[in-house]
């Protein structure tokens, strides 16, 4: 397997194929970030999106195509997502565990935007929580 530098826009979709949430309509994706995949023979393996917003490290998005989950291929992602940005780094999740499992740890600053925090489902059926890998 190998790490290539990808399009941002490209990986939306395979980022919903494997669970993401992306209303692909609202530009998710801003100028500075940088996506990286994992291939295997051409194909997708897991993808990483990065950024630098308001002068923190964030891992913007993450997913492993579902054939290829609980072999390493996210831990090695968020490894490449580490060795690019500098600490500590953020995420906004809702699969927290895996991160946890991962080095990060829970932090408490705000930064769950308000077009979640307005939507129906937050803190309902939906409950996304801020992790940093210090």
């Amino acid at each position: 397997m190998k790490f290539i530098k990808y399009d941002n826009k490209k990986l939306i979709n395979f980022y919903v194929e494997n669970g993401l949430e992306f209303d692909e309509y609202k530009g998710y994706f801003g100028t500075d970030v940088k996506s990286f995949v994992l291939l295997e023979n051409k194909k997708i393996v897991g993808a990483v999106s990065i950024s630098i917003y308001k002068n923190r490290s964030f891992i913007e998005a993450l997913a492993v195509n579902k054939e290829y989950r609980n072999n390493g291929c996210g831990k090695m992602l968020i490894n490449k997502a580490i060795e690019k940005l500098e600490k500590p780094v953020y995420t906004i999740s809702k699969a927290d565990e895996f991160y946890l499992k991962n080095g990060f740890v829970y932090d408490d600053t705000d930064l769950i935007d308000k077009e979640c925090k307005a939507c129906d489902k937050y803190n309902v059926t939906c409950f996304p929580k801020v992790v940093v890998y210090k």
